[in-house]
């Protein structure tokens, strides 16, 4: 039997879809690259906004033609799964089965109940284990990067957030667990590897988040350590001063403010005013000069007034970071933040967006302007130049590097090469090979 993963959302997500493969691969099935090989397809979803499952119905609605035309399997896991459970098999009826974020190990059983002729087979049980998948079942992708999951689920109640309910609360893989993984990567050739989580830096699996960084660094081989996301709440003193002094802990922090406004933190329930949000940063120190730092912002929260969206771009300007994901408030099924009146509209956010957007486009400007001139390590994505004649690799800030290349040179792929910067955009810098 083939089969093909679709994935759309986080590094979760990602890293979900290579589990599942994995657990496909091992029942003795073939990986195939599209739909129209493909005997099994299975949607790994996210829900975290509205247009994200738009696009997943969407697909389902592709898939109902496909279906029609010849023998074809259909499940849907993931975040979507999780929320909506025995609804989806009332919008779109010819889905197969339905497996939640929480029972990805059931994805053999209920595979098999669908080829021996059940209908409608549903799996979204929260196993208390889940958290804990072999890793030498998943099937990883072609990356230079490699993901481990070190925690799941979120104990944090934002009143706009599904994380919640679709995640569950926080479970924490044991740290000696975690750096068997990564031994076993490195071994395997990656020299960078991401951890992950819904709120990485509230692990607690048997040491703190700043002890398990420290612990990882020391994997023989290892060049490159990330880890996504944090919420401000449980950024510590402890884990800025890894980030500043671990050689390496890449210089990069993506740390979510969401708005500038005290009232609408207030009613997202974030925990946390812009005051102590800064303080935060301010564990940095001199730190914060050498890093690049990213977040995340909704623009038109319910009740969110012109003054309040004024303070967030004064944030925005006070802090200059260097990178930021913005998007319109998205009503999420279950949600706290469904009973706020929600009045604004929508060409209002829709303008407020834009403002956000290009403001955040002249620092991101500045911010790689920076690097003009230097000559800095980065690692190859790559196999090979892409159609417009360049290699594609990543800085340690996690900058989008396009670097320029001989004819006819071939570079390594997953390794660090020497690049000089020589071009900056909002988007990307531009290099040559050093």
């Amino acid at each position: 039997m083939k089969f093909h993963v679709q994935t759309w959302g986080c590094q979760m997500n990602d890293h979900d879809g290579e589990k599942l493969s994995g657990l496909l691969s091992a029942e003795g099935f073939e990986a195939v690259d599209s739909v129209d090989e493909a005997d099994l397809v299975l949607l790994n979803t996210c829900s975290i906004r509205e247009k994200a499952v738009h696009k997943v119905y969407s697909e389902l609605g592709r898939l109902r033609e496909e279906k029609q035309r010849r023998p074809l399997m259909v499940g849907v896991t993931g975040c979507l799964a999780q929320q909506e459970k025995a609804a989806l098999f009332k919008r779109a009826p010819h889905v197969d089965f339905v497996l939640g974020t929480m029972a990805l190990k059931q994805l053999p059983r209920l595979v098999a109940e669908v080829q021996a002729g059940k209908a409608r087979v549903m799996d979204t049980t929260e196993y208390p284990d889940n958290h804990l998948f072999p890793p030498t079942v998943t099937r990883r992708r072609d990356t230079a990067k490699a993901l481990v999951t070190i925690t799941e689920g979120c104990n944090h109640a934002c009143t706009y957030c599904i994380v919640p309910t679709t995640r569950g609360t926080e479970r924490h893989r044991p740290c000696e667990d975690v750096l068997a993984e990564v031994r076993s990567l490195v071994a395997g050739g990656y020299r960078e590897v991401e951890l992950l989580g819904q709120n990485v830096n509230s692990y607690a699996g048997g040491c703190t988040f700043g002890d398990l960084l420290e612990r990882v660094s020391e994997v023989e081989g290892l060049e490159w350590l990330r880890f996504t996301t944090s919420h401000p709440m449980n950024f510590t003193k402890e884990l800025a001063r890894v980030l500043v002094t671990n050689p390496k802990v890449v210089p990069f922090l993506h740390l979510p403010l969401q708005s500038g406004s005290d009232k609408v933190l207030k009613r997202m329930l974030r925990e946390y005013t812009v005051a102590e949000y800064l303080e935060r940063l301010g564990y940095l120190g001199e730190g914060r000069s050498r890093m690049t730092l990213s977040t995340d912002f909704i623009v038109g929260f319910p009740g969110e007034t012109d003054e309040d969206f004024e303070d967030t771009l004064r944030v925005l300007d006070e802090v200059a970071f260097d990178g930021s994901f913005s998007f319109i408030y998205s009503p999420r099924p279950g949600t706290p933040a469904l009973r706020l009146k929600d009045d604004l509209p929508m060409a209002t956010k829709s303008e407020r967006l834009r403002r956000l957007q290009r403001r955040q486009a002249v620092l991101t400007q500045a911010s790689n302007e920076r690097f003009l001139g230097r000559e800095i390590p980065v690692r190859i994505e790559t196999h090979g130049p892409t159609e417009h004649g360049w290699w594609l690799a990543h800085s340690s800030e996690w900058k989008t590097i396009h670097l320029a290349v001989g004819p006819g040179r071939e570079l390594p792929f997953g390794e660090l090469v020497q690049a000089r910067i020589t071009q900056a955009s909002p988007h990307f810098l531009g290099a040559e090979l050093v």
